[in-house]
């Protein structure tokens, strides 16, 4: 199958709650690749690589809220977005 993207970015208390931690973890056990960061204005972006179905169950996930301190605002979500390819899934600094 071929894989597809989606850049996501994600508002309201999402940093200092362990947001970008459990979005690795998920996207470890979602059989996701890509990136989770934090950006100045608060909120954060993930670059997720995946098979269709797989991407899409993660989107529903992270609109969920893979922190349970995390406070979801909205989801801003950018598909077939251009997206380095990757291996794994990284916390980026």
């Amino acid at each position: 199958m071929a894989l597809k993207t989606v850049i996501m970015r994600v508002t309201g208390m999402v940093q200092g709650v362990g947001f970008r931690y459990t979005t690795k973890h998920l996207a470890y056990k979602m059989n996701i690749s890509g990136i989770v960061k934090n950006l100045q204005d608060g909120s954060v972006e993930i670059q997720a690589i995946a098979e269709e179905a797989d991407l899409e169950k993660f989107i529903e996930a992270v609109k969920k809220g893979p922190s349970p301190s995390a406070r979801i605002g909205e989801v801003y979500i950018y598909k077939d977005a251009p997206v380095e390819e990757r291996k794994t899934f990284d916390i980026e600094y």
